[in-house]
């Protein structure tokens, strides 16, 4: 799938999953955001495992046929990374000069990282200043990635043809998203989750701000995986079957009870996470949840996380305030390009 316009260029928002590969490029005028090129297609069998690149050849030639032919001038690539590799955390500290407050994350990511320092890129945003003249103090998000993993990453982007701008991680990325779409929307707690084919990106939010993310190992395909397990069925009659139940119905059907089994754990991990936090932070109980990723449908998702977390759950739209052609529109799976579309907002910072 693949539609563009002739345009200047933009930053484009790239994002290289384990199932599909997704770019989205955007421009800004006074009267907001216009989508000018977007597309997807698939991963090479065996491209990535675990956020990590392991056919760099493949997955270059995939991500040049997709966005080469566009008609965007220059390919200017905002990225993620994600996984055990990256850590985000939000800190508290006394506010304090910039010079002080670099040499402070570098100490706070000493203890939250098991390697060596040498071996991690960090970069830090403040995002708040509490407190009054005699002792203010600042919130700030600390974001480490495994230098490693960015090497990967951009060497697949170089490989493509495409210069890599900016690199992102992925929960970041969701929650610029988010921000954009639903402005209007300042929950004390929200929780983005973003379901892909082999992990899942868990996402915090205290008032529209990223407090805590975590990814986790299961996603769409752990359905499929166990449908072939419990059946004796190859991956292609398993998708059929786990995209026809009726997760109402597991009562009745053996496949859909196995289906609700993948379910609840996926759940219960997700549900894991957020009691972890509390553990360490005060929160609000969850007031919304919003579902995104290619496999953010999975049977019973959104029903046992209503259940099990007592609020709403809905499907992020990331295009909702964002204008499209009305002929190509129809064509996206909004909810799998959410990741896509917080990297291309990253463009004016890159520039």
């Amino acid at each position: 799938m693949r539609f563009s316009w002739p345009i200047p260029a933009p930053l484009i928002g790239l994002d290289i999953g384990s199932s599909a590969i997704r770019f989205v490029a955007l421009r800004r005028s006074r009267a907001g955001w216009t989508l000018i090129a977007a597309g997807e297609t698939p991963t090479p069998d065996s491209g990535m495992c675990e956020g990590v690149c392991t056919d760099p050849v493949g997955v270059a030639e995939a991500v040049r046929g997709l966005v080469f032919p566009t008609r965007v001038r220059r390919l200017r690539v905002a990225a993620a990374v994600s996984g055990p590799a990256v850590i985000v955390k939000r800190v508290c500290l006394p506010a304090m000069p910039d010079a002080e407050l670099r040499e402070a994350m570098c100490w706070e990511a000493e203890q939250y990282i098991a390697c060596d320092l040498s071996e991690v890129q960090i970069d830090y945003h403040v995002v708040a200043t509490r407190g009054g003249a005699a002792a203010p103090s600042i919130d700030v998000l600390l974001v480490a990635a495994r230098r490693d993993r960015i090497e990967d990453r951009t060497a697949v982007i170089a490989q493509a043809g495409c210069e890599a701008a900016v690199l992102d991680v992925e929960a970041c990325a969701l929650a610029n998203a988010y921000a954009l779409n639903y402005p209007e929307r300042q929950d004390p707690l929200a929780l983005l989750i973003h379901v892909g084919r082999r992990s899942t990106v868990i996402c915090l939010l205290e008032q529209g701000q990223l407090v805590f993310t975590r990814d986790i190992s299961f996603g769409g395909q752990a359905h499929t995986d166990a449908l072939v397990r419990e059946w004796n069925v190859d991956e292609a009659t398993a998708d059929r079957r786990k995209h026809s139940q009726d997760f109402a119905a597991s009562a009745r059907d053996p496949a859909a009870a196995i289906l609700r089994d993948v379910t609840t754990r996926i759940v219960a991990e997700i549900t894991k996470t957020i009691d972890g936090y509390r553990a360490s932070a005060p929160l609000e109980p969850i007031s919304r949840i919003v579902l995104s990723g290619g496999a953010c449908g999975a049977p019973g998702l959104a029903e046992l996380l209503a259940t099990e977390c007592s609020a709403p759950v809905e499907t992020c739209d990331p295009f909702r305030r964002i204008r499209t052609s009305k002929n190509a529109a129809p064509a996206i799976a909004a909810a799998s390009f959410a990741v896509a579309v917080g990297l291309a907002l990253r463009q004016e910072r890159a520039a």
